[in-house]
């Protein structure tokens, strides 16, 4: 049976860099994938307005998602490099689109990730199921690595076949690879993992990660 996925990305580019391979291979076994941008990344650069930077990477995210072949995208428009202070707001944004999409996975960075916005994915995505109106089966929850390699991963998967389209999509950001050369690096990263993780060309790493919110331990 198709499964519906969900890809939590705090930034345009992330979502390829960290799980382009995977959204492949999804669509592949015919799942719908769709893709929710936390930030449009607007502060990636101050030799340019805000609001330039918003519409050139909304734009290339466009290029990207249909190379990725992706069945939409949502761009929550939250305040880049502020994720951390805006939890429950972008979790109140967030909400509807699960009630409305009710993924059976959904993919995020893992916590582990040094950026701050990265970091912030996952209580958010907590804060948000935990809203739900009307609660169901919690979405199974898969941390990605986009700065940060894991140290300890679960599983890998395989993507050498669709490693072309995942490069493909990621060299979409052209602002963002006149920055860092991530396509380079992503490259790198995933035939180490596939390699040593997946005995094959090139693989993705993933980690399990728990949907309930973290009970707080009275003091």
């Amino acid at each position: 049976m198709a499964e519906r996925v969900l890809v939590i990305a705090p930034h345009p580019d992330d979502e390829a860099i960290g799980c382009g391979g995977a959204i492949c291979l999804h669509r592949r076994q015919g799942n719908s994938v769709h893709v929710v941008f936390l930030t449009s990344g607007e502060r990636y650069t101050d030799d340019v307005p805000a609001e330039m930077n918003r519409f050139v990477l909304e734009a290339e995210s466009g290029q990207a998602g249909r190379i990725l072949d992706v069945q939409g995208l949502e761009f929550l428009r939250l305040p880049d490099l502020g994720l951390s202070e805006s939890i429950d707001q972008a979790a109140g944004q967030l909400r509807p689109l699960l009630e409305t999409w009710t993924p059976d996975i959904v993919y995020l960075p893992h916590p582990e990730e040094s950026h701050p916005d990265h970091a912030a994915a996952l209580p958010i995505v907590r804060a948000a199921l935990a809203g739900l109106s009307s609660p169901s089966r919690l979405p199974e929850l898969r941390g990605y690595e986009v700065w940060s390699p894991l140290t300890h991963y679960y599983w890998v998967e395989d993507i050498s076949d669709v490693m072309p389209q995942k490069l493909c999509a990621i060299r979409c950001y052209r602002s963002q690879l006149r920055l860092f050369r991530y396509d380079v690096a992503v490259r790198g990263l995933n035939r180490y993992r596939g390699i040593l993780g997946a005995a094959s060309r090139y693989a993705e790493a993933f980690v399990a990660l728990d949907a309930r919110p973290v009970p707080v331990t009275p003091l």
